[in-house]
């Protein structure tokens, strides 16, 4: 599946970046759009898409408002995990 392919790419790029972050738990679900959920230890963070190539991550104030190309999310999570 794609998405599980896109998932374990994530996953081995993120861990390249911050070996901290290999624990990085990732979980997907499917309705309307994908929500995708990232968690390590205490903290979590979430992202929407509507089409895989570009990832909607929450805000300061809590709106996903903060777009992301698709290649540019392991980037961003060791951002915000750092």
């Amino acid at each position: 599946m794609v998405v599980d392919d896109l998932v374990r790419s994530w996953q081995e790029e993120i861990a390249r970046l911050d070996p901290r972050l290999r624990d990085l738990v990732i979980t997907v679900d499917h309705g309307d759009f994908w929500h995708l959920s990232f968690d390590l230890g205490e903290t979590s963070h979430e992202a929407i898409s509507g089409d895989l190539e570009t990832f909607a991550f929450t805000d300061g104030s809590g709106y996903f408002e903060d777009e992301v190309a698709v290649a540019g999310v392991p980037r961003r999570l060791v951002q915000l995990f750092a």
